[in-house]
């Protein structure tokens, strides 16, 4: 029997807590970077050019006076970069001890904050221009969770806002507390290596570091349920799949369809 979703709460609160007391670099950073804050912090700057510049500039989305919150943002590995361009940066973190590490680092224009790890409460609608979060999702053990997840980007975003969003999209199924994946391996951080991709089958036990997977029909169909409109994807089947678009400038029913997704799931998330 699986584990209820909101029991998993406190296990990653405290696991991420108990990490980031050991070695933030070492459990957020991509394992062929150097384990010290210049190559770490160096290593936010390549992905934050890699992943969210050139997004920004197929949005045609200038940065400079809009607000931007990232979900998920560890220690400010790529806060440190984003906040340098947007007018305003959020940065949110499940684990108390991340956001007092991320928060030392006095960034401009930057503020950091504690959440749940279910929902962004705290998060006012309707306030942000950029949702983004990398990495994050795939240690989340909760499929429902992560969806929350995308029914919290719609809230939180203006009308005409935009978002990207990374998880393992792969085909998967449950096995209790363990997870029957399968995809595509080889797509892997740019400039490490042979690009090229063959397919895999494996067995993982879901806890507060191999999260769920979301296939790309799923997490397409369920961003529409949520309002997002979904203008690109990247990385289908692999553990790099990323999802990118927009809320629309006005709901059809003018009554956000996020919101009755969030009050119904938020005792179920994580």
């Amino acid at each position: 029997m699986t584990e209820p979703a909101y029991g998993w709460l406190e296990s990653i609160r405290r696991d991420w807590d108990a990490r980031a007391l050991e070695n933030p670099r070492a459990y957020i950073n991509w394992s062929d970077v150097p384990d010290n804050d210049e190559a770490f912090f160096q290593s936010g700057k390549v992905d934050y050019d890699q992943y969210v510049k050139p997004f920004l500039r197929r949005m045609q989305f200038d940065p400079g006076d809009k607000s931007v919150l990232e979900i998920g943002c560890g220690v400010g590995r790529i806060a440190r970069w984003m906040s340098q361009d947007f007018a305003r940066y959020v940065g949110v973190d499940v684990s108390p001890e991340m956001i007092r590490r991320a928060s030392a680092n006095h960034l401009p224009r930057a503020t950091f904050q504690t959440v749940s790890g279910g929902d962004l409460t705290g998060i006012a609608s309707a306030s942000m221009d950029f949702v983004f979060s990398f990495a994050v999702f795939q240690h989340v053990p909760n499929r429902d969770a992560i969806f929350n997840y995308f029914a919290e980007t719609a809230r939180v975003l203006k009308p005409g806002g935009i978002f990207r969003l990374h998880m393992k999209g792969l085909a998967s199924a449950s096995l209790g507390r363990w997870a029957l994946e399968a995809g595509l391996a080889g797509e892997g951080r740019p400039g490490s290596g042979s690009r090229v991709k063959w397919p895999f089958v494996r067995i993982r036990k879901l806890d507060t570091w191999q999260g769920s997977s979301v296939s790309p029909s799923r997490a397409i169909a369920q961003c529409s349920a949520d309002g997002l409109e979904v203008v690109e994807t990247a990385g289908r089947w692999t553990v790099m799949m990323w999802i990118g678009g927009k809320k629309p400038q006005r709901e059809a029913d003018g009554v956000p369809r996020s919101s009755a997704r969030v009050a119904n799931t938020k005792k179920a998330a994580l």
